[in-house]
């Protein structure tokens, strides 16, 4: 009980200064040219600092990555730890992530995640959403690396998995990158939806080979794709909880 007592006093107080100042800091720094580097190794450390803060062991399982390519990582979604521990695990990539556009509104941490190039998304309004989602195909043909959460928001269910949106399958057959399937199982644990203390523990984390989807799915194959993603990670999961 002790120890737990003493990690949130260590990971709160960490947590919330180390956001703010990064986020201040790349609010200040963005606006210098050819500063996008600098800021997005800022939020790496951002994430790093968070998943040793949270006391997290991370047990990976990864397939090699070309150092030069762009990927669509997609991941299953179960605590606000997956963010960190996925930036921090797949730093060479910068992968930019997907959030509701109500959390571009807080103070200091909205603006420094749109600064960083983070993909806003309109859940409300079909039409912003539909220019949302040509947005990050361009950024993605562009050459960034995204990571996008397939079932929309975090898992509270019993289930290893809820059901997938078939969004992130259009942006993955429409942009064209290589898509790597991810699955993460522990942070629920570690840090539920809800809650602001963390429990310490282990995360397990594990990545596919990318998947070239432009050789073996058309536009016309969304569901198909969605379905033996969702499948092989379904799997996985299931794998991992016994």
């Amino acid at each position: 009980m002790l120890r737990l007592v003493l990690r949130n006093a260590f990971f709160l107080p960490a947590f919330v200064l180390t956001t703010a100042v990064v986020a201040a800091t790349i609010i200040l720094v963005s606006k210098v040219p050819g500063s996008t580097r600098f800021i997005r190794q800022l939020e790496v450390y951002w994430a790093k600092i968070t998943v040793f803060a949270s006391g997290v062991r991370v047990e990976a399982d990864e397939p090699e990555l070309e150092p030069d390519q762009n990927y669509i990582f997609l991941a299953n979604h179960q605590s606000h730890l997956d963010i960190p521990i996925i930036l921090a695990r797949y730093a060479r990539y910068f992968p930019r992530f997907f959030a509701k556009d109500s959390l571009f509104r807080i103070p200091l941490f909205g603006p420094g995640m749109r600064r960083t190039g983070h993909l806003s998304v309109n859940r409300e309004n079909k039409r912003q959403g539909m220019k949302d989602v040509q947005h990050a195909v361009e950024q993605i043909q562009g050459g960034e690396s995204v990571l996008i959460f397939p079932e929309g928001t975090r898992n509270i269910t019993e289930q290893p998995l809820q059901d997938f949106q078939i969004g992130a399958f259009i942006i993955a057959l429409k942009a064209g990158a290589p898509v790597v399937p991810l699955i993460i199982d522990g942070t629920r644990q570690i840090l539920p939806k809800g809650r602001i203390c963390v429990h310490p523990g282990r995360v397990r984390l594990k990545a596919f080979s990318p998947i070239d989807i432009n050789k073996e799915y058309t536009l016309k194959q969304r569901n198909q794709l969605k379905e033996e993603v969702f499948a092989l990670m379904h799997k996985h999961l299931m794998e991992l909880g016994q």
